[in-house]
């Protein structure tokens, strides 16, 4: 049976997702670098960063319309397995997506997935566990 909570945990997921995905369309030329350049490193760090503050706005967010226990872990992990999936689709069409990109920037590009979803799984579980907690 179909939840309204497991709704906008869905809907959640696929505006993030799409949200991730329209902003490296649009940008992805001028934030992705080599991953081999000297200057990826702190463009990562610095990608990561608004990456993490992003995703805690949302949780936040999430939290005040769906109050209850775990809710906040539920969006990481089925906002992850949709994104891995989705993701898995727009990587193999890749030329289609995002066809300004580089090689290099590609790779760029899946790294900085990789680690946004590791901060996707995690930031709820460091988010506290106040009244609307974890």
């Amino acid at each position: 049976m179909f939840s309204e909570k497991l709704g906008l945990t869905l809907l959640f997921s696929l505006l993030i997702w799409f949200g991730a995905t329209v902003f490296f369309v649009c940008f992805g030329s001028m934030v992705l670098v080599n991953p081999f350049e000297q200057s990826f490193l702190l463009r990562f760090v610095l990608l990561e960063a608004a990456t993490c503050a992003v995703l805690y706005g949302v949780f936040v967010v999430f939290r005040m319309l769906d109050s209850s226990p775990y809710a906040a872990v539920r969006l990481g992990l089925i906002g992850s397995a949709v994104g891995l999936l989705i993701d898995a689709c727009v990587l193999w069409n890749r030329d289609v997506i995002f066809p300004h990109l580089s090689s290099e920037q590609l790779i760029a590009f899946t790294i900085w997935m990789a680690f946004a979803y590791g901060l996707y799984l995690l930031i709820p579980l460091f988010m506290g566990k106040g009244k609307k907690g974890v």
